[in-house]
Protein backbone atom coordinates (compact mmCIF):
# COMPACT_ATOMS: atom_id res chain seq x y z
CA UNK A 1 0.00 0.00 0.00
CA UNK A 2 1.47 3.52 -0.96
CA UNK A 3 -0.35 6.65 -0.24
CA UNK A 4 -1.77 8.29 -3.72
CA UNK A 5 -1.97 12.04 -4.62
CA UNK A 6 -4.78 12.82 -3.15
CA UNK A 7 -4.21 11.37 0.42
CA UNK A 8 -5.35 8.22 0.22
CA UNK A 9 -4.22 5.00 0.28
CA UNK A 10 -3.60 2.67 -2.73
CA UNK A 11 -3.48 -1.22 -2.06
CA UNK A 12 -2.37 -3.22 -4.79
CA UNK A 13 -2.91 -7.46 -4.48
CA UNK A 14 -0.48 -9.25 -6.92
CA UNK A 15 -1.17 -12.87 -7.63
CA UNK A 16 0.16 -15.42 -9.34
CA UNK A 17 -0.78 -15.48 -13.10
CA UNK A 18 -3.25 -18.43 -13.86
CA UNK A 19 -3.22 -20.79 -16.84
CA UNK A 20 -7.47 -19.55 -17.30
CA UNK A 21 -10.67 -19.48 -15.69
CA UNK A 22 -12.70 -22.55 -14.94
CA UNK A 23 -15.26 -21.42 -17.02
CA UNK A 24 -12.93 -21.70 -20.09
CA UNK A 25 -11.71 -25.33 -19.14
CA UNK A 26 -15.52 -25.79 -19.16
CA UNK A 27 -15.98 -24.34 -22.84
CA UNK A 28 -13.22 -26.34 -23.63
CA UNK A 29 -14.32 -29.58 -22.64
CA UNK A 30 -17.33 -28.62 -23.95
CA UNK A 31 -16.09 -28.24 -27.58
CA UNK A 32 -14.82 -31.60 -27.55
CA UNK A 33 -17.33 -33.52 -25.42
CA UNK A 34 -14.83 -34.06 -22.89
CA UNK A 35 -17.61 -34.48 -19.60
CA UNK A 36 -15.74 -34.64 -16.28
CA UNK A 37 -15.98 -37.84 -14.32
CA UNK A 38 -17.82 -38.32 -11.26
CA UNK A 39 -14.60 -38.55 -9.11
CA UNK A 40 -13.26 -35.42 -10.95
CA UNK A 41 -16.60 -33.46 -10.10
CA UNK A 42 -16.53 -34.69 -6.48
CA UNK A 43 -12.92 -33.87 -5.95
CA UNK A 44 -13.49 -30.17 -7.07
CA UNK A 45 -16.84 -29.48 -5.43
CA UNK A 46 -15.60 -30.98 -1.85
CA UNK A 47 -12.30 -28.60 -2.66
CA UNK A 48 -14.41 -25.61 -3.08
CA UNK A 49 -16.81 -26.48 -0.36
CA UNK A 50 -13.80 -26.52 2.02
CA UNK A 51 -12.34 -23.10 0.78
CA UNK A 52 -15.36 -21.33 1.02
CA UNK A 53 -15.80 -23.19 4.09
CA UNK A 54 -13.00 -21.54 5.46
CA UNK A 55 -13.75 -18.02 4.33
CA UNK A 56 -17.02 -18.38 6.20
CA UNK A 57 -15.57 -19.58 9.39
CA UNK A 58 -13.78 -16.23 9.30
CA UNK A 59 -17.10 -14.91 8.30
CA UNK A 60 -16.01 -13.70 4.75
CA UNK A 61 -18.69 -13.81 2.12
CA UNK A 62 -17.52 -14.09 -1.83
CA UNK A 63 -20.81 -12.73 -3.17
CA UNK A 64 -19.87 -13.37 -6.95
CA UNK A 65 -19.16 -17.11 -7.05
CA UNK A 66 -19.00 -17.81 -11.15
CA UNK A 67 -16.50 -20.20 -13.00
CA UNK A 68 -14.69 -17.03 -14.36
CA UNK A 69 -13.92 -16.47 -10.56
CA UNK A 70 -12.23 -19.58 -10.22
CA UNK A 71 -8.92 -19.93 -11.36
CA UNK A 72 -6.77 -22.90 -12.67
CA UNK A 73 -2.95 -22.63 -12.08
CA UNK A 74 -0.71 -25.22 -12.56
CA UNK A 75 -3.96 -27.98 -12.45
CA UNK A 76 -5.00 -25.94 -8.79
CA UNK A 77 -8.25 -24.33 -8.67
CA UNK A 78 -7.87 -20.48 -7.17
CA UNK A 79 -10.57 -17.95 -5.83
CA UNK A 80 -10.13 -14.73 -7.01
CA UNK A 81 -11.94 -11.73 -7.40
CA UNK A 82 -12.84 -10.72 -3.73
CA UNK A 83 -14.27 -7.21 -4.82
CA UNK A 84 -17.40 -7.85 -3.71
CA UNK A 85 -16.69 -9.80 -0.62
CA UNK A 86 -17.55 -8.44 3.12
CA UNK A 87 -17.16 -9.65 6.40
CA UNK A 88 -20.50 -10.25 7.89
CA UNK A 89 -21.85 -11.40 11.63
CA UNK A 90 -21.63 -14.76 12.61
CA UNK A 91 -25.32 -15.61 10.84
CA UNK A 92 -24.57 -14.11 7.39
CA UNK A 93 -27.98 -11.94 7.16
CA UNK A 94 -27.46 -8.65 5.18
CA UNK A 95 -29.67 -6.42 4.22
CA UNK A 96 -27.90 -4.53 1.11
CA UNK A 97 -27.34 -3.53 -2.63
CA UNK A 98 -27.69 -6.87 -4.99
CA UNK A 99 -24.18 -8.26 -5.74
CA UNK A 100 -23.04 -11.12 -8.29
CA UNK A 101 -23.75 -12.19 -11.86
CA UNK A 102 -27.65 -12.65 -12.63
CA UNK A 103 -27.23 -16.35 -13.95
CA UNK A 104 -25.58 -17.50 -10.59
CA UNK A 105 -27.64 -14.98 -8.34
CA UNK A 106 -29.77 -17.13 -5.33
CA UNK A 107 -33.47 -17.01 -5.64
CA UNK A 108 -34.19 -14.64 -3.36
CA UNK A 109 -31.62 -12.06 -4.83
CA UNK A 110 -32.49 -12.77 -8.42
CA UNK A 111 -36.39 -12.42 -7.35
CA UNK A 112 -35.60 -8.75 -6.09
CA UNK A 113 -33.09 -8.07 -9.22
CA UNK A 114 -35.79 -8.91 -11.83
CA UNK A 115 -38.20 -6.46 -9.53
CA UNK A 116 -35.68 -3.86 -9.53
CA UNK A 117 -35.70 -3.92 -5.72
CA UNK A 118 -32.07 -2.24 -4.52
CA UNK A 119 -31.67 -3.78 -1.01
CA UNK A 120 -32.26 -7.87 -0.20
CA UNK A 121 -32.28 -9.17 2.98
CA UNK A 122 -30.63 -12.75 2.79
CA UNK A 123 -28.22 -14.97 4.28
CA UNK A 124 -25.14 -13.87 2.35
CA UNK A 125 -23.23 -17.57 2.88
CA UNK A 126 -26.71 -19.35 1.41
CA UNK A 127 -26.67 -17.14 -2.13
CA UNK A 128 -23.13 -18.51 -2.26
CA UNK A 129 -24.22 -22.05 -1.92
CA UNK A 130 -26.60 -21.34 -4.30
CA UNK A 131 -23.96 -19.52 -7.08
CA UNK A 132 -21.65 -22.86 -6.85
CA UNK A 133 -24.79 -25.65 -7.04
CA UNK A 134 -25.11 -23.78 -10.67
CA UNK A 135 -21.79 -23.75 -11.15
CA UNK A 136 -21.35 -27.46 -10.99
CA UNK A 137 -24.29 -27.88 -12.67
CA UNK A 138 -22.85 -26.07 -15.73
CA UNK A 139 -19.53 -28.09 -15.50
CA UNK A 140 -21.46 -31.60 -15.06
CA UNK A 141 -23.62 -30.67 -18.55
CA UNK A 142 -20.89 -28.60 -20.11
CA UNK A 143 -23.77 -26.02 -21.19
CA UNK A 144 -25.24 -22.51 -20.21
CA UNK A 145 -28.73 -24.68 -21.41
CA UNK A 146 -29.58 -26.16 -18.33
CA UNK A 147 -28.45 -23.65 -15.81
CA UNK A 148 -30.73 -21.06 -17.99
CA UNK A 149 -33.83 -23.81 -17.38
CA UNK A 150 -33.65 -24.19 -13.87
CA UNK A 151 -33.04 -20.22 -13.13
CA UNK A 152 -36.59 -19.63 -13.62
CA UNK A 153 -38.11 -22.76 -11.87
CA UNK A 154 -39.28 -21.84 -8.17
CA UNK A 155 -39.89 -26.16 -7.53
CA UNK A 156 -38.07 -28.52 -6.41
CA UNK A 157 -39.86 -31.36 -7.89
CA UNK A 158 -38.83 -29.87 -11.27
CA UNK A 159 -35.69 -28.53 -10.70
CA UNK A 160 -34.93 -31.98 -9.26
CA UNK A 161 -36.65 -33.32 -12.65
CA UNK A 162 -34.08 -31.42 -14.65
CA UNK A 163 -31.08 -32.35 -12.31
CA UNK A 164 -32.10 -35.88 -13.38
CA UNK A 165 -32.89 -35.32 -17.10
CA UNK A 166 -29.67 -33.83 -17.39
CA UNK A 167 -26.99 -35.80 -15.26
CA UNK A 168 -28.43 -39.52 -14.25
CA UNK A 169 -27.03 -41.15 -17.55
CA UNK A 170 -23.15 -39.72 -16.35
CA UNK A 171 -23.55 -38.93 -12.64
CA UNK A 172 -24.68 -41.35 -9.70
CA UNK A 173 -27.87 -39.85 -7.81
CA UNK A 174 -25.47 -39.35 -4.23
CA UNK A 175 -24.09 -35.95 -6.90
CA UNK A 176 -27.22 -34.94 -8.12
CA UNK A 177 -28.42 -34.49 -4.81
CA UNK A 178 -25.12 -33.17 -3.69
CA UNK A 179 -26.33 -30.52 -6.19
CA UNK A 180 -29.77 -30.49 -6.09
CA UNK A 181 -29.43 -29.87 -1.82
CA UNK A 182 -27.21 -26.52 -3.12
CA UNK A 183 -29.79 -25.32 -5.33
CA UNK A 184 -32.50 -25.44 -2.63
CA UNK A 185 -34.88 -22.72 -3.70
CA UNK A 186 -36.23 -22.15 0.11
CA UNK A 187 -33.04 -19.96 1.56
CA UNK A 188 -34.03 -21.68 5.16
CA UNK A 189 -33.83 -25.00 3.87
CA UNK A 190 -30.67 -24.30 1.97
CA UNK A 191 -26.99 -25.34 4.24
CA UNK A 192 -24.77 -22.96 4.10
CA UNK A 193 -20.63 -23.93 3.54
CA UNK A 194 -20.45 -25.14 7.16
CA UNK A 195 -23.30 -27.02 6.87
CA UNK A 196 -22.02 -28.81 3.49
CA UNK A 197 -18.31 -29.59 5.01
CA UNK A 198 -20.25 -31.70 7.48
CA UNK A 199 -22.53 -33.28 4.99
CA UNK A 200 -20.09 -34.08 2.71
CA UNK A 201 -16.77 -34.34 4.16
Amino acid sequence: CKPNEVGFTDCYEIMELADKDWETEIMNRSKVKKYYSEYELMDILKYLIKTFALLQSNHITHRDIKPQNIMISNGKLKICDFGNARILKRNGIIIQRIRGSELFMSPIVFKGYRSGIQNIRHNAYKSDVYSLGICFFLAATLSYDGPNVIRLMNDMKKIKKALDYNLAKRYSQEMINMILIMLQVEESKRPDFLDLEILFP
